[in-house]
């Protein structure tokens, strides 16, 4: 167990907030294979303030995914300030207000806004400054290395954060400029626990679980945040709570498992957003469970141009050949 400030954690596994991916639905999904804190979906200061309503359903949370942080984007204080004034007001069910200032996409960074910041880390001082100030909730932030490879600026970045009284820091260690590309630099990041105050979450590239001890052990970080490498592979996270918890090496989910875990997550997000638009959203999703697994290639094809219903993904998975499972065993769970 570790502390956000007055908030506990349990467990060492954080999912990142996704745009388009953690909804209220998987966040619900996730969260009984060990994440130990959860996310919104990183949500426009301005869209709250001008009351954009498709903004305000990202503040959906529940008891279930707690502790869970609502997570703010904006380039400007006065903003960023508003938001959190309109957020205290609405009497909301969560526990962290979280920053971003590290989304490296141009349609953020061009207003200012996510890892734009890492170019003006004394405005961001101020910034953060008010944001703890107005906040009534332990404050976090996740940012990257930097701006690009010739302004590594990270120790800069912390030391504002830590004086401005943020709770957490959360690192994904690339800089802006490579988005999600080439490698993240861990080793940039050695013992970086030891020279900071707060909390230290680290992230990038976690797909295994042999990734996850990796950054820990460089880092000597608190947690270790998991993206797109959970995104249809949520046994991930039980496997790197167990082997931190035990030294136990989990294997991989079966493919029996993981059609149980689709349909599962499916339901879900049908109940909350609808037949249709769940749908139209697990055509970008439902694929992932099935990475790994020999012979996929046509149910992945059919997963995206042929399903329309929530009847369709189940026919599609119900069609799935026995000789793709490994095991007799596996067959007769089906």
């Amino acid at each position: 167990m570790w502390k956000i400030g007055s908030v506990k954690v349990q467990g060492r596994v954080v999912l990142a907030p996704m745009a388009g991916y953690t909804n209220l639905a998987y966040r619900e999904f996730m969260k009984p294979f060990g994440v130990a804190l959860t996310y919104t979906e990183m949500i426009s200061d301005c869209g709250l303030v001008y009351k954009n309503q498709e903004t305000y359903r990202y503040l959906a949370t529940s008891e279930k995914e707690r502790p869970i942080g609502i997570q703010l984007f904006g380039g400007r204080t006065s903003t960023l300030v508003k938001a959190i004034e309109i957020i205290e007001s609405m009497h909301l069910t969560y526990d962290l207000l979280d920053i971003n200032l590290g989304c490296p996409m141009p349609k953020v960074t061009k207003t200012g806004a996510g890892s734009a910041w890492l170019k003006r880390p004394e405005e961001l001082y101020e910034t953060m400054k008010a944001v703890v100030t107005a906040s009534s909730k332990p404050v976090t932030a996740k940012i990257r290395i930097g701006w690009d490879s010739t302004s590594i600026n990270v120790m800069e970045v912390i030391a504002a954060l830590e004086k401005a009284g943020v709770s957490m820091i959360a690192v994904h260690a690339r800089t802006t400029k490579q988005i999600y590309s080439g490698k993240p630099n861990y080793e940039l990041l050695k013992n970086l626990r030891d020279k900071m105050s707060v909390p230290l979450v680290i992230s990038g590239d976690i797909f295994t679980l042999d990734d996850a001890i990796n950054a820990l052990e460089i880092t000597k970080a608190e947690a270790v945040m998991v993206a797109r490498g959970a995104l249809g592979n949520p046994w991930l996270v039980t496997q790197i709570n167990e082997y931190l918890k035990t030294g136990v090496r989990l294997p991989d989910a079966t493919l029996v498992e993981q059609i149980g875990y689709l349909k599962s997550f499916a339901l879900k997000l049908v109940a909350l957003k609808g037949e249709n638009l769940a749908i139209r959203e697990l055509k970008g999703i439902a694929t992932h469970f099935l990475i790994g697994f020999p012979g996929m290639k046509p149910v992945k094809v059919a997963l995206t141009t042929k399903m329309t219903t929530l009847r369709d993904l189940y026919a599609i998975l119900d069609e799935i050949p026995k000789t793709a499972f490994t095991t007799n065993n596996e067959v007769n769970k089906l």
